[in-house]
């Protein structure tokens, strides 16, 4: 009955390695997906009407 015990024991370490790496995939799955949602949002930002940002500034002490 050891046996059995070991069996199951090791079956539980092993479902829980993969669910660890499942989650650690879906989680790179979506900061890349973040990731490419943020590049594509700051390549669409038209800069020529931004005219005068940064041009100044104004510092207070």
């Amino acid at each position: 009955m050891d046996f059995m015990n070991i069996a199951a024991m090791s079956v539980g370490m092993h479902q829980q390695q993969l669910d660890i790496q499942v989650g650690t995939s879906v989680m790179k799955m979506a900061m890349e997906t973040s990731e490419t949602a943020v590049t594509d949002m700051l390549e669409s930002i038209d800069v020529s009407s931004l005219t005068g940002v940064g041009a100044n500034l104004d510092i207070l002490a």
